[in-house]
């Protein structure tokens, strides 16, 4: 288990943060599912504008969750991203801590852990 995002989260808190923010958790769910995608792509498909996506990019490229490549088709500038083996790792944590957190939605606290 990768002391970055924990399989079982028990609270909030350890949620990966770097995946919880709404657009980064677009973008995350969007390479989930292509191979890769290039930015053009993942700007139409997420709604972000350019200087929101490079932002968002550039942290998940940082936790290494995404890899870039920077390519030329047809003299013009391409940039394509994909998922790392860490990012797929770590969302699919997420997804599973997510769903762990929102299964105890109802449940009584136990008598220590209450305010």
């Amino acid at each position: 288990m990768n002391r970055r995002h924990p399989q079982t989260a028990q609270s909030p808190a350890e949620i990966d943060r770097l995946i919880h923010e709404p657009a980064r958790l677009i973008i995350m769910a969007t390479l989930y599912v292509v191979d890769e995608a290039d930015f053009v792509y993942l700007a139409q498909q997420t709604g972000l504008t350019a200087g929101n996506m490079n932002s968002h990019m550039a942290r998940l490229v940082d936790g290494e969750y995404v890899a870039v490549e920077k390519t030329f088709a047809a003299n013009r500038p391409r940039t394509i991203y994909r998922l790392t083996e860490e990012g797929r790792t770590a969302i699919q944590e997420y997804r599973q801590q997510v769903g762990n957190l929102l299964a105890t939605i109802g449940t009584p606290l136990p008598s220590s852990t209450r305010p």
